[in-house]
């Protein structure tokens, strides 16, 4: 039997993923680093860094990525909160899986603009500090203006 996720976790949860878009579009790479857990992992899709793993070294990939851009914008859609099961007599939940829709805008150095649909497929657990990302994947839905960018891809049947 999963647990329902408690109101004010899912309000702690969408907080920490509003905060991911507002710090990174702000260039506020550590205090977005902040936001992971210190043995994270990241997969941004191989033309974005691919596999990175612990929070130093995402720090390093989101500032190097982010670095190519004038500026960003983050949107968050919808967002599903699932609780890790850990059993009937465990307690608190210890982790959720998140699948967010976002939107983010780009504009590089040069005004060339682009838009990636994405979805942020996380792992986000409880610590002592509050909720953190231990895992994060991206994979792109559609991707305006930058086809030459290797991604993963949303899976989708044929119709």
């Amino acid at each position: 039997m999963t647990h329902a996720l408690p109101v004010e976790d899912r309000l702690a949860v969408a907080d920490l993923l509003a905060d991911y878009c507002e710090l990174v579009d702000a260039y506020d790479i550590d205090a977005v680093a902040l936001l992971f857990t210190a043995d994270c992992v990241t997969d941004y899709g191989p033309g974005r860094g691919g596999r990175v793993a612990g929070r130093d070294a995402v720090r390093d990939r989101i500032a190097a990525g982010q670095a190519q851009f004038r500026r960003t914008h983050h949107q968050l859609g919808q967002s599903r909160l699932r609780p890790r099961d850990a059993g009937a007599d465990a307690g608190p939940i210890g982790a959720v899986d998140a699948l967010t829709y976002v939107t983010a805008m780009h504009e590089e150095w040069d005004g060339r603009q682009w838009r990636a649909h994405l979805r942020y497929v996380d792992v986000v657990v409880r610590t002592r500090g509050g909720w953190l990302l231990a895992e994060r994947r991206v994979h792109a839905a559609v991707i305006d203006g930058r086809p030459e960018i290797e991604w993963v891809w949303v899976e989708r049947r044929t119709p």
